[in-house]
């Protein structure tokens, strides 16, 4: 994986100020170069920030300080557009970034646009992973009052995968981060139902898992197998709000990981997760 190159999209919101603060643990996956983006939704109505670019360039660079202080090399990016989602990564190409970071917001904060349908959208269009920051409300259920989830997202990696050829690049980006982390675990879920059909799908599965698990300890890393039997998206959530600190899934693999990640169940990943995504797209 490259990712010496990360686009951040910041919506310029209260809640977007503390997830700035989380951005320096990125040196520890090889980023060198932050680009601090900004898109001004233009059309039909136009954004609020429309003909407010040197304020928000202000804001960024703002941001952008501290950040040049801990290492980064640092730019700062305002684009308008009808379709921001299609900016944001467009703009990713012109930087050559190899990695997009976004906020989430919870349920609670479904007031904000930027980050429910655009988030949504970057993570479905995307052809590079995609880091979805947890970013949730602190006191009351306000856009002014929120906090992000921010910790050392390295400390324990759960990679999800549903040993599909599609899932293969979720597992060699988890290969990638254990070796700069704690290690990683490999998560597979299995309908109950294929499981009572074939008595030896567990024991396969697990085979297949820690054929995957040699590349991680290969990477200087370790890790574990587990598989699963039940609900995808509540074991998966389950799971990875238990003990880790990071989830990786794969954009491309069976249905039930693509959909879930992009958001368009009520039972997505990305939705129901207490902790940060990455969203890995298949070659």
């Amino acid at each position: 994986m490259n990712l010496s190159t990360a686009l951040v999209a910041l919506d310029l919101s209260p809640a977007e100020e503390p997830m700035t603060g989380c951005l320096g643990e990125l040196l520890d996956w090889g980023v060198r170069k932050l680009v601090l983006a900004h898109v001004i939704r233009v059309g039909y109505v136009e954004g609020a920030g429309y003909g407010h670019e040197e304020e928000h360039a202000a804001w960024l660079e703002r941001r952008a300080a501290p950040l040049r202080e801990a290492g980064f090399e640092v730019a700062v990016r305002i684009r308008d557009s009808g379709d921001p989602a299609a900016e944001l990564l467009q703009l990713a190409r012109e930087e050559g970034a190899g990695l997009v970071v976004i906020g989430s917001r919870s349920h609670s904060l479904v007031h904000d646009l930027f980050l429910g349908s655009v988030a949504r959208e970057v993570i479905r269009k995307a052809s590079i992973p995609v880091l979805l920051e947890r970013i949730e409300p602190t006191g009351e259920a306000t856009e002014k009052r929120c906090r992000v989830v921010c910790r050392n997202k390295l400390q324990r990696v759960l990679v999800v995968t549903d040993l599909s050829p599609a899932a293969e690049a979720a597992v060699e980006a988890g290969a990638y981060l254990a070796g700069r982390s704690g290690g990683a675990d490999l998560l597979a879920v299995l309908p109950e139902k294929e499981l009572a059909a074939d008595t030896g799908l567990r024991r396969k599965t697990l085979e297949a898992l820690e054929r995957y698990l040699a590349r991680i300890r290969d990477a200087g890393g370790d890790g574990r197998a587990i598989v699963e039997a039940g609900d995808p998206a509540q074991s998966i959530a389950r799971i990875a709000d238990s003990a880790y600190s990071l989830l990786v899934v794969g954009k491309h693999g069976r249905n039930w990981i693509e959909s879930m990640v992009i958001g368009s169940t009520a039972m997505a990943v990305s939705e129901r997760a207490r902790i940060p995504v990455l969203v890995v797209p298949g070659r």
